[in-house]
């Protein structure tokens, strides 16, 4: 059989902006929001598969050179909430 990997997301927690009243250009003013995943590497012909791993990634509002994030090869659900707290 054939490895399987499978990603879901565990949890999402968002961090309240840092300073509410800096320059909303910046990061200071947005909420940070910490996804995390559960990878599980499977294969059905192996007794010592399913290997689950957790991970955690964190989103800013904007990148290093100011920009927007891109968030668009998220999940389904991280990209609503990315979405609907950034708006």
């Amino acid at each position: 059989m054939a490895i399987t990997k499978t990603t879901t997301v565990e949890r999402i927690d968002v961090i309240p902006a840092r300073d509410s009243s800096a320059d909303d250009t910046t990061n200071l003013a947005w909420p940070l929001v910490n996804v995390i995943y559960q990878d599980t590497i499977d294969d059905s012909s192996d007794d010592d598969l399913p290997i689950v791993h957790s991970r955690s990634k964190y989103f800013e509002k904007f990148d290093s050179e100011g920009n927007a994030t891109v968030y668009s090869s998220e999940d389904v659900l991280v990209q609503d909430v990315l979405g609907a707290i950034w708006s």
